[in-house]
């Protein structure tokens, strides 16, 4: 509500209720205008007011002296409206405030529920030089906006003016504050009438001391960039959960002024907020190990970590291990490189993860003794690209017993264009694919299939056939069936596709500090789908096709993903094998078996050596020395000599349900570690509580009322025992989600001008751009249709 008044002349205003002629309209009674400004019914009109008569132009009524001439525009009385905001609490004269920001607080509260906004103006400075002893606090609108310099547009076209509308209109509205001789701050002036309307309520949400983020919603904002989305996007979000832009309590500008100031928290100090973070990590969690190095001039050159849980799953799982470098990860270009294996899921595990400066050998050998020396167990098979770093590092660390292994997929895809377009097309390439990944194969097999096909073709003149064949007990798989578990890694593609999983939250433009924040949600995501798996291969029961005591006894040990492939390959033993030959020598028997299986790379003879007394197969295959999981060959063996149970030496405990412990937490338990008594745990808490009383009384209309109406009542009761009180500002907040503050001396600087192989934009090699340009699909004639 608004209560008008009236400024009367020193020479005689017009009176309310008088009548006067003007120009050669009929006489006027001036009348007080209501509240909303309307007229009377009988249509009067105010001093200065203007309106249109017919097809007239628009008249502004004026008073005419005795004679009916027009006054002088100087002489003109005018009637001054103001407006006064009937809040039920404001500023008085007298009122004390214990600091001037609690006293600026109140009176923007006060602003806030009348329609209008507030700064801070005029200040006095003691005369002892001790601070303030005056200030003032004003409406927005108070002054007037002084004329800027002109230019010339046409003359002068790079620059270019903002065209803003004026917000000031000589405004009085204002408080007065001095310092009280009995502390803190006391108003001795308030002044409540303005020179303008106020916003109506409905546009409310525009004034920018209604837009403002609230705790949750800074919360979304940092918990969504975790999976790479952005504020304007998030801001999107919050509009569809509150129902509408007006309930939001923000604008985009908010929600990117938040990205603004963590970039502005972060800073410099961006690496020793890392260190910061992790060196606390380190000492509340148990077993969390991190390590840095910086170069000569204190600049980051290598991040290593890994938590309690990811040593958990490399004890259990690192038999094998691969890792490749991925790029474009961060906005100084360092080289992200995690570490990862196969759980007993068969889905990817993650060990540990770097970060370096350089793929240089001193790079990747600080990486891999950190590796080394963080878990102590050495892997059985190292599997890598064939970067040349890579390879003098790795005999220089580990022992002569892990095998390092390169990824045929990498090399694979070079035969195209060592080979030219003409010898593609003429079968080599299928030639050597079928040979290359034949499992059956011995050394002495493929070493034979090799040189057929290098005089056949005429490859012996190509330099780089020849350094891979001198490389085959790198990458061929026939010189690692003596290793334990290493048909289950033969190319990098587990690693790459870890290495698209992290690279899809993040990007370029992220800070460490985000990187690492946004790391640990996709380690809490990769264990989420881990105990899914856990408890899907704990609480399910598949079926037993067979019907068989050894099918019944691996569904009882082994995950599910593994039992369905033992399950297949019992299937198998029973409609695609049979014997037709057995010899017996001693105590061993040899089966010769012939697999009939439609898919010719498993079709063929194989020889399976039994013996009875011990229970014990050995299959030319080598499935089981290579996977851990006995194959069709040894089950049917075992099947047709009576064998009824599943033997317990031939369940690898990385492939049962119980191999890791139960009781396991995310990958970010700082707070948990701390006592769980920290801000965000609380908040998550409460709010917590408050989805579960909805969700209970949802169903009750009634007492969901009374629970809305509880609420609002708790909600008025915070407003007034925090009148004055501000909010967690955004730095707060900031320092309190990343879990150190903002450093105002910088130990380790931030890396520049980094550039790797994967720094620039890639290469593109012919064969892949006919693929994309294959998708892509040929032009057509707009007219007839047919190909261009």
């Amino acid at each position: 509500m608004l209560e008008s008044s009236m400024d009367e002349d020193d020479n005689g205003e017009i009176q309310i209720g008088s009548t006067r002629h003007y120009g050669g309209f009929e006489p006027v009674t001036l009348q007080e205008i209501d509240n909303e400004g309307d007229a009377e019914e009988n249509g009067e009109m105010e001093i200065g007011s203007t309106r249109e008569y017919g097809g007239c132009e628009p008249l502004t009524l004026q008073e005419n002296d005795d004679e009916g001439q027009t006054m002088r525009d100087s002489e003109i009385v005018k009637r001054q409206e103001t407006w006064t905001p009937l809040v039920e609490v404001k500023p008085y004269v007298g009122q004390l405030f214990g600091s001037f920001e609690e006293a600026f607080g109140f009176y923007k509260e006060y602003a806030r529920k009348s329609g209008f906004e507030t700064r801070k103006a005029t200040t006095e400075v003691s005369r002892n030089g001790s601070g303030y002893s005056r200030r003032y606090i004003v409406c927005n609108k108070e002054g007037e906006n002084k004329k800027k310099k002109g230019y010339d547009s046409l003359k002068d076209k790079s620059r270019q003016q903002r065209n803003r509308p004026s917000q000031r209109v000589k405004c009085k509205a204002s408080i007065r504050l001095k310092v009280s001789n009995l502390g803190g701050w006391e108003v001795t002036h308030f002044e409540e009438k303005h020179t303008h309307d106020f916003v109506k309520p409905e546009d409310a949400h525009f004034l920018k001391s209604n837009r403002r983020l609230t705790y949750q919603q800074k919360q979304l904002l940092h918990d969504v960039s975790g999976i790479n989305m952005g504020p304007v996007r998030a801001f999107k979000l919050m509009k569809q959960n509150h129902g509408g832009y007006e309930n939001v309590g923000a604008s985009e500008v908010e929600c990117k002024n938040f990205k603004r100031d963590l970039t502005s928290i972060i800073g410099e100090g961006d690496v020793d907020l890392v260190i910061e973070k992790m060196s606390k990590k380190r000492e509340y969690l148990h077993d969390y190990s991190f390590d840095f190095f910086e170069d000569a001039d204190g600049v980051l050159s290598g991040l290593f970590w890994a938590d309690e849980e990811s040593k958990r799953n490399y004890m259990a799982f690192g038999d094998v291990v691969g890792f490749d470098a991925t790029y474009r990860t961060n906005k100084y270009m360092m080289v992200f490189v995690p570490f990862t294996g196969i759980d007993n899921h068969n889905k990817c595990v993650t060990f540990a993860a770097g970060l370096i400066c350089s793929e240089s050998k001193e790079s990747y050998k600080w990486l891999l003794t950190c590796f080394k020396n963080t878990y102590g167990k050495e892997p059985t098979i190292l599997m890598t690209d064939q970067d040349p770093s890579i390879k003098e590092v790795i005999p220089e660390v580990f022992s002569d017993s892990v095998r390092h292994r390169y990824c045929m997929w990498h090399i694979s895809q070079k035969f195209t264009k060592k080979l030219g377009t003409n010898l593609s097309k003429t079968g080599v390439l299928d030639r050597l694919h079928d040979l290359i990944w034949d499992e059956r194969l011995t050394p002495n097999k493929f070493e034979i299939g090799w040189q057929n096909i290098m005089d056949e073709f005429g490859l012996h003149t190509i330099d780089w056939f020849t350094d891979m064949y001198e490389a085959r007990e790198s990458w061929i798989p026939a010189y690692f069936k003596d290793y334990h578990f290493s048909g289950l890694m033969r190319t990098t593609s587990r690693s790459e596709c870890e290495n698209k999983f992290f690279g899809s939250l993040t990007n370029t433009d992220m800070h460490l500090i985000e990187f690492v924040s946004n790391f640990e949600t996709a380690m809490e995501s990769q264990r989420h789908v881990q105990r899914k798996n856990d408890h899907l291969s704990r609480y399910t029961v598949p079926e037993n096709k067979s019907k068989l005591l050894m099918e019944e006894d691996a569904l009882k040990v082994f995950t599910r993903a593994v039992f369905f492939e033992i399950q297949t390959e019992i299937q198998a033993s029973i409609e695609s094998c049979y014997a037709f030959k057995m010899e017996v020598f001693g105590g061993m028997t040899k089966f010769s078996i012939k697999d009939t299986d439609k898919d010719m790379k498993r079709a063929g003879d194989y020889e399976v050596e039994f013996v009875k007394s011990a229970t014990t197969t050995k299959c030319s295959c080598t499935t089981f020395e290579t996977t851990g999981k006995l194959c069709r060959h040894c089950l049917y063996v075992l099947r047709m000599s009576g064998v009824k149970h599943f033997p317990a030496h031939y369940v690898p405990k990385r492939w049962t349900k119980d191999v890791l412990p139960r009781t396991r937490y995310g990958y970010n338990e700082l707070g948990r570690a701390k006592g769980g008594d920290d801000i965000e745990t609380i908040v998550r808490d409460l709010h917590a509580s408050v989805e579960h009383c909805v969700d209970r009384l949802s169903s009750n209309l009634e007492k969901l009322r009374l629970y809305r109406d509880t609420q609002e009542s708790l909600m008025k009761q915070v407003d007034e025992d925090t009148i004055g009180e501000e909010p967690m500002s955004n730095k707060e907040f900031i320092e309190t989600v990343i879990g150190v503050g903002k450093r105002n001396e910088i130990q380790v600087r931030v890396p520049e001008g980094v550039r790797n192989k994967g720094s620039k934009k890639r290469l593109i090699g012919e064969k892949e751009k006919a693929i994309i340009n294959a998708k892509k699909g040929s032009r057509r004639c707009g007219g007839c249709g047919e190909c261009i």
